[in-house]
């Protein structure tokens, strides 16, 4: 009898307001987050921009060339929007499961699940983040020492729509980053707050 008067007591408390509150807070930071990433890797997906230029010059002639970049062309790019995919489609997984996951808990695993994606989320992203950073200071200054060239003076669009998508990225990494320590903290609240 006193077990399930506690259990009541448990139902009530997890159901105040201040507690769907924060969920409701949670709930939001993901979604933006998820937009964020998305539109991340929207855009990075979508960026292609094909100058003619020219290559030589022979005598008086100058010898042109269509040349196109791609994000496809760089693999720190390609990783960037995997990573940022995969982040967007675990907000998304998240979103669902945070709505309609109460019923298929299972004594709090359900938490410790969340949490460890969430990091391993965090990881991925900061890591695309970081491997695309690295190719567009190289595309936008060069590097004289191995000569190679700049090339955002000749794919102005590629390159700011590319910092577009990495503003978008640090903005969802820094909501994800957010959420890991809300999901972390979480797991070290008593166990009758824990929604069941």
């Amino acid at each position: 009898m006193a077990l399930e008067t506690e259990r009541k007591t448990e139902a009530i408390f997890n159901s105040t307001p201040a507690r769907k509150q924060k969920d409701r807070i949670l709930l939001l930071l993901r979604l933006v987050a998820f937009l964020a990433t998305a539109s991340a890797t929207i855009v990075m997906a979508l960026n292609k921009q094909t100058n003619t230029l020219v290559v030589a010059t022979i005598g008086n002639n100058p010898i042109k060339a269509n040349l196109t970049a791609k994000f496809q062309y760089t693999p720190a790019f390609v990783f960037f929007v995997v990573a940022n995919g995969m982040a967007s489609f675990h907000n998304c997984f998240i979103l669902v499961l945070e709505i309609v996951g109460h019923r298929i808990d299972y004594k709090g695993l359900r938490l410790a699940i969340i949490a460890i994606l969430d990091m391993l989320i965090v990881v991925l992203a900061a890591a695309g983040d970081g491997a695309a950073v690295f190719m567009a200071e190289l595309g936008k200054n060069g590097n004289s020492h191995a000569r190679w060239n700049k090339i955002c003076d000749k794919f102005q669009t590629f390159c700011d729509h590319g910092t577009g998508a990495l503003i978008a990225s640090f903005i969802g990494l820094i909501l994800l980053l957010i959420i890991n320590i809300i999901s972390i903290a979480k797991l070290f609240k008593p166990k009758s707050d824990i929604t069941i």
